[in-house]
């Protein structure tokens, strides 16, 4: 009489078994199919985030240098204008000092010594050196005083002679300090433009 396990034969305890161990495997392998079908999907979006962001990388990075390339330019641009107006603004004073200072000045309809560019170079200069810019702006203020006085010249044949010359005198004195602020703007601006750490150094800027 065969032995029975269950109702069933040893035979057929061991034909469930084998078929049972194939089943298990089955199942394992979809399992292992299905995580590795998983751990791809994975790998595959790693890439391309790590692609994504390497082009982001170098987006910001193209970015960042028009963004320098531009701050240079306007750099370049800004000690330019700053140079320019200095030496304008220097040469104007000088032929105003020559105006006023003659015994019957020619003086026009509307006294304006300084441009409204002055103005602007100021505001840029600001941004590179404050000293210069200070200096700048100090000179304003002594030629806004001389024009104030340049006008009462004007009218020398309603003026007291002691009173015109007063003007006169005040006028010069005026340009005279603005025309100092503005060369020590200058020689500080020049000193600065020539300094070999200067990134703008390698596009000269006339000085004369």
């Amino acid at each position: 009489m065969s032995e029975q396990v269950f109702g069933l034969s040893v035979n057929q305890v061991m034909a469930y078994a084998a078929v049972a161990n194939v089943l298990l495997v089955l199942v394992l392998t979809v399992i292992n199919i299905y995580y590795a079908w998983h751990a791809r999907r994975q790998a595959d979006a790693s890439r391309e985030q790590v692609a994504v962001s390497s082009r982001q990388a170098v987006t910001a990075a193209d970015t960042l240098s028009i963004l320098q390339k531009q701050m240079d330019q306007q750099r370049i641009s800004d000690l330019a204008t700053v140079t320019l107006q200095l030496k304008v603004a220097i040469h104007t004073v000088e032929d105003w000092l020559k105006r006023i200072g003659l015994e019957n000045p020619q003086l026009p309809d509307e006294i304006r010594i300084l441009s409204t560019d002055f103005s602007i170079a100021t505001h840029r200069a600001n941004a590179i050196d404050q000293i210069v810019a200070e200096n700048m702006g100090a000179a304003s203020l002594y030629v806004g005083e001389a024009e104030t006085n340049i006008r009462l010249l004007r009218n020398r044949n309603t003026t007291q002679p002691e009173t015109w010359k007063q003007n006169q005198e005040k006028a010069t004195n005026s340009l005279n300090i603005a025309k100092y602020k503005l060369s020590v703007a200058r020689t500080r601006w020049e000193t600065m433009t020539e300094s070999p750490a200067n990134p703008a150094r390698s596009q000269p800027i006339p000085l004369t």
